[in-house]
């Protein structure tokens, strides 16, 4: 039996500060090291499909790249893409963008949303950015801490920021990942970067939808591996 996305037991609920419009989503997850906003008509399903599916890719790249390691970080998000779409993610966008100095963007959060410009609609933009915004005032909370564990890597920073919403009863998800190294990281989405030193930045921008039908046979199996390791990721936070 799967817990419950409104309890789930690997990620935790946050409440962006969002516009009363209708269709602007008023839920979010922080899911090991990523952070997904959804849409309104995003069902329960769904969002579980998302969560799980999500973090067994995140789970599968650690293994392969145990670390992030900083010259294999494309090679992180490759497995990352190809797990995703073994399960039944249509890849629809991978789009990498190396910026050799990403200083001119001020915070990890700027990047993301200037890169996130050319996939998003307006709708999904506002979300993201309350999404952003909704991390960045609870950096002391739970969610922040596991959020900022599963995130950080000695020096290096790796996470992931998304938008889900429902495309004819498919999830589809436009997310970004971001990947960088700076001296005296603490908290990954409001670090300002050192005007005195160059901040080489890795973002790949992906929109993909998860096809339910196949993933329908793929789901309890996802399940079984996200909630039998769950534990140890829970426990890892829990003792730092």
């Amino acid at each position: 039996m799967s817990p419950a996305i409104d309890e789930p037991r690997f990620s935790t609920q946050v409440e962006p500060q969002l516009a009363g419009d209708d269709d602007v989503g008023k839920t979010a997850a922080v899911n090991g090291s990523a952070a997904v906003a959804f849409m309104k008509g995003v069902t329960a399903q769904m969002k579980e499909d998302v969560l799980y599916s999500t973090l067994l890719a995140q789970m599968e790249a650690d293994r392969a790249f145990p670390g992030r390691p900083m010259d294999k970080r494309k090679e992180w998000y490759h497995n990352f893409r190809d797990v995703l779409q073994s399960l039944g993610w249509i890849i629809y966008t991978f789009r990498e963008t190396d910026l050799d100095d990403a200083r001119e963007y001020d915070t990890p959060g700027n990047v993301a949303l200037q890169l996130a410009m050319p996939d998003f609609e307006i709708l999904e933009y506002v979300v993201l950015s309350g999404l952003l915004g909704a991390l960045q005032d609870m950096v002391n909370s739970d969610s922040y801490e596991v959020f900022n564990k599963m995130a950080m890597h000695g020096d290096d920073a790796s996470f992931q920021l998304g938008v889900v919403s429902n495309v004819e009863g498919d999830a589809l998800l436009k997310c970004s990942a971001h990947q960088y190294n700076a001296k005296m990281i603490t908290l990954p989405l409001t670090y300002q970067f050192d005007p005195a030193s160059e901040v080489a930045y890795l973002t790949i921008n992906m929109v993909m939808q998860l096809k339910a039908d196949i993933y329908a046979g793929f789901r309890q199996m996802v399940r079984d591996r996200v909630e039998e390791a769950v534990k140890d990721v829970i426990r890892e936070v829990e003792m730092s």
